[in-house]
């Protein structure tokens, strides 16, 4: 299963979770999927460097791990320039410090990225 199959499975998961009183995804876990269709919906890919992951760690059932993630954001016109996110990151689609990567950035507001690929 690709990071794009993983991040779909994880958002439907967090819908489903809404409607379970007491059972499955925390609030955090659901801004992040929502944050994830919005970007996947709306947002323009754009290369970034992955500077550093730091591990919150929490875990979330399809076997993720969430990061905050601080990348330098490489806009196609305009300067670089640092961006903060937090995401989960599984096994069968890993990132790395130091990588390069591609992220869907909110076109309303530049500071609102994830990362969706490797470069």
């Amino acid at each position: 299963m690709g990071f794009m199959d993983k991040m779909k499975k994880a958002a439907e998961s967090a819908q489903a979770a809404t409607s379970k009183v007491g059972v499955g995804a925390s609030g955090d876990q659901i801004a992040l999927a929502n944050k994830a269709k919005r970007l996947m919906d709306n947002g323009v890919d754009t290369p970034a460097h992955i500077d550093s992951m730091t591990s919150t760690g929490n875990t979330d059932t399809p076997g993720g791990t969430e990061y905050v993630i601080s990348l330098t954001v490489k806009p196609a016109t305009g300067e670089p320039y640092q961006a903060s996110t937090n995401q989960y990151i599984y096994p069968s689609a890993p990132f790395s410090e130091g990588q390069d990567v591609t992220v869907k950035v909110d076109p309303e507001d530049s500071t609102q990225v994830m990362i969706f690929g490797g470069a």
